[in-house]
């Protein structure tokens, strides 16, 4: 499906843009109940136009938050939750005076598995007085800023992902050195291109994927690190962007495959959690589709 030239007439729900580039706050949905079809239509087509959608006021369980969930796809296993031998796809993230915030940074979620999940959905439990936001950017608004020349020379590289030493940490913080080695045997590695091309809306992305790269395919590894600089660089734009000041209970619903986001560190050592749930599972196509070189090793 091509990038929709005009707003659709909604009639279930009502979509305010936030930003320009990403964003959007969504009224007249109750979270707590099932959807019916023009509901879940309407709040697809409304993803992916904005990208990201929120939610206010929307006090879920559990078991609401999956089914809402479920909506967008099949909920996923997280690799941490499977390697400590739960069945479970709810994920808590949680950070305090004993944990502080692990997340402050550009990425997008679990990219070194070989299929990525599509879409994630947050649920707030707890915010902090004061900070604690989280930041949205458009990976296609990040690839259409670029020259058409920087475009080309882009389109068909490969990055090479690896949990990474970030990942790693946290980890080893949170659950121990054993569950961390039983993702690190499972996922030793895999490539997926640096322009991911959306599988319904059909647009490039620049799929940065944060401290999960270890470098660009072909590149030495001094020109690799030239070219991420200069992408990551480009990150810090505050016009591809959406900051989401929290309220108790807030949903926020984002598509995985055209975007970044970082949740902030400024409320440390306050408290702020979150339950999350990520959805759908895709492999990431570049322009000419999937070749053997994009294949896990």
């Amino acid at each position: 499906m091509a990038e929709p030239t005009s707003a659709p007439a909604y009639r279930t729900i009502s979509v305010s843009p936030v930003t320009p580039a990403i964003g959007a706050v969504v009224e007249g949905l109750d979270l707590r109940k099932p959807l019916d079809e023009v509901q879940r239509r309407e709040v697809h087509e409304a993803l992916l136009r904005h990208l990201v959608l929120f939610f206010r006021g929307q006090d879920l369980d559990d078991a609401q938050h999956i089914a809402f969930a479920g909506v967008f796809g099949k909920p996923n296993v997280f690799p941490t939750t499977a390697a400590r031998g739960l069945d479970e796809p709810i994920e808590w993230i949680e950070d305090g005076p004993e944990s502080p915030p692990k997340t402050d940074l550009w990425h997008t979620d679990v990219a070194f598995l070989d299929e990525p999940p599509d879409v994630a959905v947050l649920n707030m439990r707890e915010t902090p007085a004061a900070g604690g936001d989280t930041m949205w950017l458009s990976l296609y608004a990040l690839h259409d800023a670029l020259s058409p020349a920087l475009q080309e020379f882009l389109a068909d590289l490969e990055q090479d992902l690896h949990p990474g030493p970030n990942y790693q940490a946290t980890t080893i913080h949170l659950y121990g050195e054993e569950v961390y080695q039983r993702v690190a045997d499972r996922f030793r590695g895999v490539r997926h291109p640096l322009v991911r091309i959306h599988p319904v809306t059909k647009r490039p992305a620049l799929y940065m994927c944060g401290a999960y790269v270890r470098g660009i395919a072909g590149l030495h590894p001094d020109e690799g690190d030239a070219v991420l600089a200069l992408l990551r660089a480009r990150l810090h734009d505050p016009n591809l962007h959406v900051r989401w000041r929290w309220q108790l209970h807030d949903v926020a619903v984002w598509d995985e495959r055209c975007t970044n986001h970082r949740a902030l560190s400024d409320h440390f050592p306050s408290r702020r959690k979150v339950r999350r749930c990520t959805v759908g599972a895709g492999l990431p196509l570049g322009r000419h589709g999937r070749t053997d070189g994009l294949r896990p090793r």
